[in-house]
């Protein structure tokens, strides 16, 4: 197995191909690049000038927001305007909560976003729900069929229905079931320009969710391309690594026609990201083992490995860093430490597999193999072997820190995902322990492996939001970074915002102009409050839950 070679190669999912505008999506075309704008679309001339921006550093698709008649009329004015300068990069009318704007906008866009979860009216009983949404559903399709535009059904974690949340919880089940009941009528009316996208904040939720959806897409032969992407992601070098942390694994997997990287930053440079998550990870045509049925685990359902993770240490829920660095977890051991203990995987294999010594470490050091070959080898242990532990080295010498981020964070989330691995063992000469550790933690705590920070979950913003989010990210993180064991949300409106952050413990959601809503939890303790109060009741209501920690 460690030369690479496998003994029963699996085909990996092929989509059919469909076409958004002039461009072909799905099939044998490349993973395409999108964004969105976070202008407001009635202000054209600042959206039109974002949709070039977006256009020139590399966007294939850009989608707007169309909440209203206004915002469709101008969605239209802004892409005849494009048109007219020559440029036909498709546009996307993102629509929430009215069918009725979806089938006045498909006339005039490229594609039209809808949402299940928000396209079910919530006030019905379930079955005329169901009726009166696929009723709706349906003339839309028939309006698209007319007009050759396309349909990305898109399932936010977040916004599931009422219905699919009794029937099925809170789960990756009902995200692709969601999506499921949508795509089947599509395939009733014999409409097949459709695009598939189940985000969420938690990677580890979007992966299981993407994988069921592909599963049940091949079972029912409706191959339609699938749209990746994290939603509330939040900035900087965080945001990025757990973009890739989402994405990597399931392109490693071979799934994946288009992807956005959504980054509480101006859009432009979610592109550069995309790019190199793109260039990084290129879809393979064949997998040494089936995604589905041939692993020691289930692709569909998280569970730790219940290894004992090192002699000395006992077992742990979360995996360890191997390093030589001075300010290191005292859980986390030096390379000394554990060398005497090691068995690496050649010598397991040369062994003829045999059951280890009690006390000893399986090693699987990653050199000339694919990333999915030592996925194949951890898998054909943990068959074998429940309890000893397993310790991933990989010496990766990039020199670029961008590229050795990205190249790390999805090899990492690409084994971490499935909760196999014990620790971690990596070196990088162009970076000091220091860095390596630092870096180490973000991968980790994005797969949701190992939490060492606060988490946030900020979206990216877009023309529903009205306030300066980025910087508001800013000022809560430089005030509440040190409060390690929460979750806080910074989310721009509540199309999404109180669905997604519904695991964070509290939250900070635009509620209209200057005003603001202050969750705990689901609850919102604080509504439409003005903005120049809301950092400070945001504070006042952590401290009065006792969650407050003084730096």
């Amino acid at each position: 197995m460690l030369n690479g070679k496998s003994e029963s190669p699996e085909q990996t999912y092929i989509s059919r191909e469909v076409t958004v505008g002039s461009l072909g999506m799905g099939g044998r075309h490349p993973v395409r690049i999108q964004s969105m704008t976070n202008t407001d679309t009635n202000d054209t001339a600042a959206s039109l000038s974002q949709c070039e921006a977006l256009i020139r550093a590399g966007a294939e698709l850009v989608r707007l927001t169309t909440q209203g008649k206004r915002e469709v009329l101008s969605i239209s004015a802004i892409k005849n305007s494009l048109k007219g300068k020559g440029v036909t990069t498709p546009i996307i009318a993102d629509v929430h909560f009215n069918p009725e704007l979806a089938e006045m906008a498909a006339p005039l866009v490229d594609k039209i976003r809808i949402n299940p979860g928000n396209y079910l009216k919530r006030n019905l009983d379930d079955s005329e729900a169901r009726s009166t949404a696929f009723e709706q559903f349906g003339r839309l399709i028939k309006i698209c069929k007319i007009h050759h535009t396309a349909i990305r059904v898109g399932v936010n974690h977040g916004s599931l229905s009422e219905r699919i949340l009794r029937k099925y919880g809170d789960t990756p089940l009902g995200m692709a079931e969601s999506a499921m009941e949508f795509i089947r009528i599509s395939a009733r009316h014999d409409f097949h320009q459709l695009v598939i996208s189940l985000k969420s904040s938690n990677t580890r939720v979007m992966i299981q969710s993407v994988r069921l959806l592909v599963k049940k897409l091949q079972e029912e032969n409706l191959n339609y391309p699938v749209h990746l992407g994290v939603t509330e992601a939040g900035n900087e070098r965080y945001g990025r690594i757990k973009s890739v942390v989402g994405m990597a694994p399931l392109l490693l997997e071979g799934i994946g026609d288009t992807i956005r990287v959504s980054l509480t930053e101006d859009p432009v440079r979610e592109i550069p990201v995309a790019r190199k998550i793109v260039q990084l990870f290129p879809k393979p045509l064949l997998l040494p083992y089936n995604p589905f049925t041939d692993l020691a685990w289930d692709p569909f359902n998280y569970r730790r490995r219940a290894s004992l993770l090192l002699p000395g240490r006992g077992r742990r829920t979360w995996p360890a860093i191997v390093t030589d660095y001075a300010a290191k977890s005292p859980e986390d051991p030096s390379p000394s430490e554990i060398l005497p203990y090691i068995t690496t995987a050649a010598d397991w294999e040369r062994n003829g597999r045999a059951n280890l010594p009690p006390d000893r470490i399986l090693m699987i050091e990653h050199s000339e193999v694919s990333i999915q070959d030592i996925k194949k080898l951890i898998s054909e242990f943990c068959k074998q072997d429940t309890a000893h532990p397993i310790i991933y080295k990989r010496n990766l010498q990039i020199a670029d820190p961008e590229d050795f981020q990205i190249r790390l964070a999805g090899e990492l989330g690409f084994l971490l995902t499935d909760g196999m691995i014990d620790a971690v063992w990596i070196e990088n000469n162009h970076f000091t322990d220091s860095e390596l550790y630092e870096l180490l933690l973000l991968i980790l705590q994005a797969t949701g492996s190992r939490i060492s920070q606060t988490e946030y979950i900020a979206c990216p913003s877009c023309g529903r939001t009205h306030f300066d989010i980025e910087s508001r990210l800013k000022e809560i993180k430089a005030v509440t970074s040190h409060l390690k064991h929460l979750k806080i949300a910074v989310m721009g409106c509540i199309v999404n915002g109180p669905g997604e952050m519904a695991d964070a413990d509290y939250g900070y959601v635009g509620a209209g102009k200057g005003r603001i809503s202050i969750y705990r939890g689901r609850t919102a303790v604080y509504k439409n409050i003005p903005e120049e109060e809301a950092l400070d009741k945001l504070l006042a209501l952590i401290r009065e839950h006792g969650d407050w920690i003084n730096a």
